[in-house]
């Protein structure tokens, strides 16, 4: 279920990195720069192998702890490899230093996720999670888009500077309840308060990863963030249209045409939303030319036909503008 929204959001942030390197004029690696394809491939295997092991014996039906043991043990002897699939000493103490180092993180993650459960203890045993549903229910009158934009900002409060696992659990007891009593599905409301409890790491003004990302890049963290909202608004937008559109999560009996009219409108949302807020589509754009492209970039996202009718209309607008700008600066 979460597969195609996960691909739209890598979808999207690739397309506000292609125009973000067509406005700045960036360009890629010469091919003499890249690593040659065979030793990629061969270090990509010491990341598909654990993959592959976790979701196997996920599929068969095995706990997740049970699962996790197992793709943990299956790094073991890949470590132990070099890239020429050789055992050697400097492999086994590579091993040694690896285990060394996995011991504190383990305890540090575990000693959060401990703590995380007396929160959700506290709030089961106290009444205050039901009373947080409540009160997002009561300020929102009942109408799901208000209560959607108040579950978003408890997720983001929730999970500022926690791990994943911590970030959900906390989350899902004081917020899932709610939309699922508006009516929105199981599914689609575990997933909302997924996504947003994990947005903290791009956000201000915890955004861990954007602080660990400027380090690697000797950037200004600032403006590592700000590059980062525009890069990863998609995630903010994905989970409204999958809780309006079930089709993005595959779980609606509309069929196969149902789902490719959702890839559709998320495709052309998240490229018009890209365009507008960089600025950028086969061009510059001018100030209405991006407002053009915002305004149909939301209006996509609705799934009526009446708002598909005015979002092509807005499209239209936004490319015609975009084509009598080219043509006035090649006159010029």
């Amino acid at each position: 279920a979460a597969f195609l929204p996960a691909v739209l959001y890598y979808f999207t942030c690739w397309v506000g990195i292609h125009f973000f390197a067509v406005r700045d004029g960036l360009r890629g690696l010469d091919a003499g720069e890249l690593p040659p394809w065979p030793d990629t491939l061969r270090a990509s295997a010491f990341f598909a192998v654990p993959f592959g092991v976790l979701l196997t014996f996920l599929v068969l039906a095995y706990t997740p702890q049970y699962a996790a043991f197992w793709a943990t043990l299956s790094t073991l002897p890949l470590a132990l490899l070099t890239i020429e699939f050789r055992l050697d000493r400097t492999a086994l103490r590579k091993v040694a230093r690896a285990v060394r180092e996995g011991g504190p993180q383990v305890a540090m993650i575990a000693s959060i996720c401990a703590c995380a459960q007396i929160i959700i203890a506290v709030l089961s045993h106290t009444g205050l999670g039901v009373k947080i549903s409540t009160f997002i229910i009561d300020m929102s009158g009942g109408a799901l888009f208000p209560a959607l934009v108040l579950t978003m900002i408890t997720c983001i409060v929730l999970g500022m500077e926690v791990p994943t696992t911590a970030a959900y659990i906390m989350a899902v007891v004081v917020a899932a309840p709610a939309l699922i009593q508006l009516g929105v599905h199981p599914l689609a409301a575990h997933l909302f308060v997924f996504y947003f409890a994990i947005l903290s790491a791009v956000t201000p003004p915890v955004c861990g990863a954007v602080f660990i990302a400027a380090g690697m890049a000797g950037a200004d963290w600032m403006e590592t963030a700000r590059y980062s909202l525009r890069l990863s608004y998609a995630a903010f937008l994905l989970p409204f249209i999958f809780v309006y559109d079930y089709a993005i999560l595959l779980v609606i009996e509309g069929g196969a045409l149902a789902i490719a009219g959702a890839i559709l409108r998320t495709v052309l949302a998240m490229v018009m939303l890209s365009a507008g807020f960089i600025g950028q589509f086969r061009g510059p754009l001018s100030r209405a030319g991006r407002l053009a492209f915002i305004a149909a970039g939301i209006l996509w996202i609705v799934p009526h036909w009446a708002w598909d009718l005015l979002a092509a209309i807005g499209s239209a607008f936004a490319l015609l503008d975009r084509t009598r700008l080219y043509r006035r600066r090649r006159i010029q």
